[in-house]
């Protein structure tokens, strides 16, 4: 167990090959590093005139480096401890690197082609774009009308786009939904019921993408046909990943779950928990999970 600074608002974590861990902590503007050996190191966010950077997502790319969204802003930061950023402020930032505007990123992952891909809004519009150190921000769709909604989670399917889910919260109509965007900028949604409110998405093994929605598990195949299963005294499950069992692994509230792909669930309380939210993989087979509430990082390793 590894206890963070109080009221950090642990949103996401990743962990390295190596069992570095990485760790977003939206409150206090700042991404924790934690060695193998349990060493923190925190990175403080670069910090232009604009909005606060609440980092909210992240994402490893091949390079090493850790990139999050966080307010109006999108960056990376290095393996060395230096950031590379964008953000919407008009004004020159001597951290930054300059080039066009992110807009208020959402939702990123590791796109088919290694760029990161993320989403974010722009005027009576949203935008899908992709991002590189190299040659910055470059828009791969504008998407107009209804279409608008804030990306929650993103990941690159087994047919080689990029899948999102889409929850909009902020009017009577939700529009809640799962899309597919490809590498040209086509695009489709797949409305959901409201109140669904799919978060978190990967993809599983069995050729079809799993989110994680209000009081369950959802799945839904390349060909568009959805699947719910759900999950016994729950709100809302958290995060979910891919396990090395190549069953998918999911928080809610005090517990882990599991999922195989035939819709079994089991879950397990984890002693002390109160909020989990994100989960991640080891490289040895066992998952960290970020507690909200507590402002802790848990080890837990499946029974056998």
């Amino acid at each position: 167990m590894i206890r963070l600074p109080g009221n950090a608002f642990l949103a996401d974590l990743v962990v390295s090959d190596n069992g570095t861990l990485w760790v977003a902590q939206s409150r206090l503007s700042a991404i924790a590093e934690i060695s193998p050996a349990g060493k923190v190191t925190q990175h403080p966010l670069p910090r232009g005139p604009g909005y606060p950077p609440y980092p909210y997502d992240l994402q490893e790319s091949p390079d090493g480096g850790i990139w999050y969204t966080a307010g109006d802003q999108l960056g990376r930061l290095g393996p060395s401890g230096k950031f590379t950023w964008w953000d919407d402020s008009s004004y020159a930032r001597p951290n930054g690197p300059g080039g066009k505007r992110p807009g208020f990123p959402d939702a990123l992952t590791l796109g088919p082609d290694n760029t990161i891909w993320f989403g974010h809004s722009a005027p009576s519009s949203y935008v899908f774009a992709r991002a590189d150190t190299k040659r910055g921000l470059h828009r791969i769709a504008l998407v107009k009308g209804d279409f608008d909604v804030p990306v929650r989670g993103m990941a690159t399917g087994p047919d080689g786009a990029v899948w999102f889910s889409q929850q909009f919260q902020y009017d009577e109509d939700q529009r809640d939904g799962i899309g597919r965007l490809t590498a040209e900028g086509k695009y489709k949604e797949w409305p959901l019921p409201k109140g669904t409110a799919p978060q978190s998405i990967v993809a599983g093994p069995d050729k079809a993408l799993w989110f994680t929605e209000r009081r369950g598990i959802g799945r839904i195949g390349t060909d568009g046909r959805f699947s719910h299963f759900r999950v016994r005294a729950s709100d809302h499950p958290g995060g979910i990943v891919l396990g090395p069992d190549k069953a998918l692994w999911f928080t809610t509230d005090h517990r882990v779950g599991r999922i195989t792909t035939k819709g079994g669930i089991t879950l397990w309380p984890v002693r002390g928990a109160k909020n989990l939210t994100s989960i991640a993989p080891t490289p040895e087979g066992s998952f960290w999970l970020a507690d909200r509430e507590t402002d802790t990082l848990r080890r837990f390793t499946p029974p056998r």
